[in-house]
Order: structure tokens, then C-alpha cells, then sequence
């Protein structure tokens, strides 16, 4: 029976059961076996195993209307047997015979009936109940194998998993992501087809992940991998390639290459409205985009290895270019890689070196009055010669450099504030300012390292001031009014730098406390002649009055620009039509000229 039921257990006891009922006249069996603590049959052969009596089956299922497996009668019956420690038992309770037979090794079976069964019949049954022990033994070794071989392919299954799969986010990880990759290009090269490997970076998540944790960071990235699956193909491949870095290979694009890369962009263009719907996390929005570069393939002789490598050339690129869409691989970027690689190098050597200089553009008031300056790095060197501060400070932010760049900047600046207080210049003159970068202002001893440049150099901090451009504290919000409430508690004032140029001017301006908003150049230029620069430089100015917030106009170039700021009511500038920045030994002698021509 156990053979012919492929050795399960239930199935054989339940025809043996039903086979007994029938031959002896029985109203119902019941059987009870030795389990396990988890409730799975055993036997009592197995050493050192705890193990319990336990109902396991009953034909009828219930007895006037309650399960037999809840009869406390019928329990006591079994544990008086296995008490007496012989084969078999008969028990007469309520004009009813119960039989009990011992399994060995296996637990005990109950024969009811109206009548006792007759001592030739029961002494029959000992060599029949023996051979039903050993079909136990069977069914329960088998299935316990069954379990176990399961197990066993479930844990090697959960294995190759885990050795392909991101845990955190459950996508394909790097190295599945080269094997789809190898696969991807021997298809294509061979079938003359085409592929795509596009690669991903979320811009502004490091700024939440750093501000609010690890915890919702990981909420974002695990909604950022479903977004991605539930706008691709069943047979792209979505991977985690490594911190706020995805990677989607589209396998198979057809064998017309313009019309592969149309798809590349119209699926680009899927993945940026994904990730810029709003993040919804216990009440709280977090807003992120990111930025993406793609490398079609086959190309002549190029690897895996080349595709990742190329289309995270073009993800960089487009990050630097702040592009919406995602830029195809073009090998000028390998080259402006190289060189970006070789201006940090040179930028590191130049911190060693000390090739830096601060330069200082004068700001003044409406009586052409010195009233502060703003600091501006200048790199001296042979290789650069005076190189614009554009083109090598995003290079600096992009390599962590500009953490190194913006304490030396930081100490060099409140140096020259004490000399400015030492030759006592600092009468009219309001502030010497310093701008910071955004990374700057994720770091957590920001504050005390601003303090700490104070304490150092003695320098006055109700003369220093901190400009914190506009994307940067929209950015990073919390942060940015921590920062700038911290530095208003010792004396430093903090001004807005670029404003008009964000996202969230209005809505965010009125949480910080800020003392200055500096209008962005792109305002001030040709102001005179332009209508919307002059409405939008107006509504700074009245919002500004408003808040009690100073206002100063950047980069005046012409005196038409600057009657026309006046006559909005704008009292402070910086331009090249007052001064070009200068070294700081020059506008120490512009403020001793300043002042003399006060006394005269």
C-alpha cells in the first residue's frame, strides 16, 4: 500500500484504515503517531530526539458533529496504553469496545466497535501491524527526504539568487548584469542586430540619503528599482549597479540602428517622468531626477567592459551638462574623461603647492563707498596660466576636492579679515564673503570647522559672511537653516547667492536666515534696455524690503546699469564697472586710498 501510494504516509494509513473498517466491522480508526516538535510523524528509534503523541488521523473525520482529534476520551485511552507498555489494550465505554495496538516505534492505532474483537483476530493482527510500522518507517524516511532535498534546492535556489541579485533592491547586480551583457552582444554580433546599455544616476539623492538617513534612501532606491521594472521590457534587464547607480540593458533593438536608438530615447524619456514623480514616504515628499548616458552596440572590438565603461562616460557627461535626456557615447568624452582625471591630479598637487590665491571683487554702496568684498579662488600655474574658475571648479566638486579647496579658501579668508582689522579698514567696510559649495554644507563639522578657522586666526566673525548659492539650499533644506541659524548665533551672516536662478524662490526664501540676497548676474546684464530683467529684478528688490533683507546686484558692467538698479532702490553692487577682483594686497591699498579721500 505504501509503494502503491508513492510512499505517502496519509494515503497509505487512510486505506489501511478503511480496509480494517471493513474486514472487522469497525465504526471508526483512529491513529496517533510520535511527532516532532514542529508536528511532523516520527519514530521513537531516532536518538536524542523530543518528541510528543500526537492525533494524526481518523476515519469517520468527526463523531456527532466534533473533530475525533478533539475528543480528550479518546486521548486518554492512547496515553493509558503506551502506560502499559504492552502491544494491545481493550477498553468497553459506553456499549462501545476500543481496541488499541501498539505501532512500534511509531505510536498507536484504535479500533472501535460494538463488539470484541475475538483473541485469534487480534493475535493475527501483531505480524499485520509490524509490517504497517515498517510502511511508516518508509512513508516518513521518504518524505523526510523529499523535505530535505527540497530544502536543499531551495537553499542553492536562494544562493544563485542572492550571487545574482542586489539585496537590497532584489535587481540583477554587476555580475548578472555582465552575463545578460555577454549574452546581449554574441547575439547581436552574430544576428546582426542591435543593443543598448543605458546607465543611470540619481542627482540629489545623496543629499537626502546623508540628511535623512540610510533608512529612507533605501525606501528611494527600492521605489526607484520598482519604477524601472514597471516601464521596461520582460526581457531588459534592470540591475543595481552600485549606490544610486542603475544600469537597463535592452537587449534586443532590431537591425536598423536609428530606429534602436529612437527606442533608447523613448524609453530614457519614460525613466525621467518615473523617477521625478514625487517620493511619498510616511507623509513626507522627497523630489530626485536623475541624469543618463546610453552606448549602443556591436561596435568593433568593443567588450562589456567598454560598453559599461562608455555609457557611464555619457551618464557623467550628461550630468555635467545638466541634460534631461540621455546622451549617446561619443569618444570626445573619453578625452574630456582624460582630462578632467588630469586636472584633478593637478588640482591636488596645486593644494601641496600652494598655487592658489584669493582674489577679492570690492562691493560697494551708492556713494561708491567700499563696503565689503567677495573671495574668488584664482589658480596660479604655468600649465593653466590664470584659468577661469568655471572651467576647474566643477571639476574640484565632482572629485571631493573642493571639501580640501573650501578649507584652505576658509582659513585664507578669515586670515586677511584680521588683518583687515589689525590696519583697522574695518570701519565702512561690512563683510568679506566666501561662497560654499553644496558638498560643503552636507558635511557634518561644517559648523565647528568654520569656528574653529575663527579661533585660529582671531579674525572678528560679525565681519565674515557665508554665500550659499540658491539650488544649493533648495537642495538641501533642513541643513541649509540649521547652518545658517548656527552661524547667526556666533555673528556670521549668510547671503543668497544667485538668486532668481532656483526653483523654489518665494516658497523657500522666507525660512531662511539669511541677512543678503546678491541678484544674479543674468538680471543685472543690460538691465537697462531689457523689460523682463527689470521686472524680475523689481520683485526681488520689493520682496527683499519686505523680508529686511539687504539686496546687492551682481556683475555691473556699465553705469546704465547701474542708474537703472538705483532707481529700482538697489543700494549695493560688485561689478567690473567698479573693480575687477584683485589681489588681496590691492584692495588693502583701494581701501587706504578710500580713506584718505575721506579725509581730504
Amino acid at each position: 500500500m505504501a509503494i502503491g501510494n508513492d510512499l505517502k504516509l496519509v494515503e497509505m494509513l487512510r486505506i489501511f484504515m478503511r480496509v480494517s473498517m471493513s474486514r472487522l466491522d469497525l465504526s471508526s480508526v483512529h491513529v496517533f503517531l510520535f511527532c516532532d516538535h514542529s508536528g511532523t510523524p516520527t519514530y521513537t528509534d531516532f536518538p536524542g530526539k523530543p518528541m510528543v503523541i500526537k492525533h494524526y488521523l481518523s476515519i469517520p473525520q468527526k463523531y456527532l458533529g466534533a473533530p475525533w482529534a478533539e475528543c480528550l476520551v479518546l486521548q486518554a485511552m492512547v496515553a493509558q496504553h503506551l502506560e502499559s507498555k504492552s502491544l494491545s489494550s481493550t477498553i468497553v465505554l459506553n456499549n462501545k469496545t476500543y481496541h488499541c495496538f501498539s505501532l512500534p516505534a511509531h505510536g498507536v492505532i484504535v479500533f472501535e466497535g460494538i463488539n470484541e474483537l475475538d483473541a485469534v483476530v487480534q493475535k493475527s493482527l501483531d505480524p499485520i501491524f509490524k509490517k504497517l510500522s515498517l510502511s511508516c518507517y518508509a512513508c516518513i524516511a521518504h518524505e523526510s527526504l523529499l523535505k530535505e532535498m527540497a530544502a536543499r534546492h531551495l537553499a542553492e535556489k536562494t544562493i544563485a539568487h542572492q550571487a545574482a541579485h542586489d539585496e537590497l533592491t532584489q535587481l540583477a547586480n554587476r555580475r548578472k548584469l555582465t552575463e545578460r551583457l555577454e549574452e546581449s552582444l554574441a547575439h547581436c554580433r552574430y544576428h546582426q542586430r542591435c543593443g543598448a546599455l543605458l546607465f543611470i544616476d540619481l542627482n540629489q539623492f545623496k543629499s537626502i540619503n546623508d540628511v535623512m538617513g540610510h533608512d529612507v534612501g533605501d525606501k528611494i532606491l527600492q521605489e526607484v528599482a520598482q519604477r524601472l521594472l514597471s516601464i521596461t521590457r520582460s526581457k531588459d534587464t534592470v540591475a543595481r549597479f552600485g549606490g544610486d547607480e542603475f544600469v537597463i540593458l535592452l537587449p534586443d533593438l532590431g537591425r536598423n540602428r536609428e530606429e534602436a536608438e529612437l527606442i533608447v530615447c523613448g524609453t530614457a524619456a519614460r525613466i525621467h517622468d518615473a523617477v521625478e514623480v514625487t517620493f511619498d514616504l510616511a507623509g513626507v515628499g522627497y523630489n530626485i531626477s536623475c541624469s543618463m548616458g546610453y552606448e549602443m552596440f556591436p561596435n568593433l572590438d568593443e567588450s562589456c567592459s567598454d560598453i559599461v565603461k562608455n555609457a557611464d562616460l555619457a551618464m557623467y557627461e550628461a550630468k555635467v551638462m545638466r541634460q534631461r535626456v540621455a546622451l549617446a557615447y561619443h569618444p570626445d568624452m573619453s578625452e574630456k574623461h582624460n582630462t578632467r582625471l588630469a586636472y584633478a591630479s593637478d588640482l591636488k598637487a596645486a593644494l601641496k603647492n600652494n598655487e592658489f590665491e584669493l582674489y577679492y571683487q570690492p562691493q560697494f554702496n551708492c556713494d561708491h563707498e567700499i563696503i565689503g568684498a567677495e573671495a574668488l579662488l584664482r589658480w596660479h600655474n604655468p600649465k593653466y596660466q590664470f584659468e577661469s574658475p568655471a572651467v576647474y571648479i566643477p571639476i574640484a566638486e565632482d572629485s571631493d576636492l573642493i571639501l580640501e579647496i573650501g578649507d584652505w579658501v576658509l582659513n585664507e579668508a578669515c586670515r586677511h579679515l584680521k588683518v583687515l582689522q589689525v590696519q583697522g579698514m574695518l570701519t565702512e567696510f561690512k563683510k568679506l564673503s566666501i561662497n560654499v559649495s553644496g558638498k560643503q554644507l552636507t558635511q557634518q563639522d561644517f559648523f565647528a570647522r568654520i569656528c574653529q578657522a575663527l579661533a585660529i586666526t582671531d579674525a572678528p566673525p560679525q565681519n565674515l559672511a557665508i554665500e550659499i548659492t540658491e539650488n544649493v539650499l533648495v537642495s538641501g533644506v533642513n541643513q541649509a537653516i540649521t547652518l545658517m541659524s548656527d552661524l547667526q548665533g556666533i555673528g556670521v551672516e549668510c547671503s543668497i547667492d544667485d538668486f532668481g536662478t532656483g526653483y523654489s524662490s518665494l516658497a523657500y526664501l522666507k525660512r531662511f536666515p539669511a541677512r543678503m540676497i546678491k541678484i544674479d548676474r543674468s538680471f543685472v546684464r543690460d538691465i537697462h534696455c531689457d523689460a523682463e530683467s527689470r521686472s524680475i529684478a523689481r520683485m526681488i528688490i520689493a520682496l527683499g524690503n519686505n523680508l529686511d533683507m539687504e539686496i546687492l546686484a551682481e556683475g555691473v558692467e556699465s553705469r546704465e546699469e547701474l542708474e537703472c538698479l538705483q532707481e529700482l532702490g538697489c543700494q549695493q553692487y560688485q561689478g567690473y564697472y567698479f573693480s575687477r577682483p584683485v589681489p588681496f594686497a590691492n584692495l588693502l591699498a583701494m581701501m587706504h586710498q578710500s580713506q584718505v579721500e575721506e579725509v581730504e
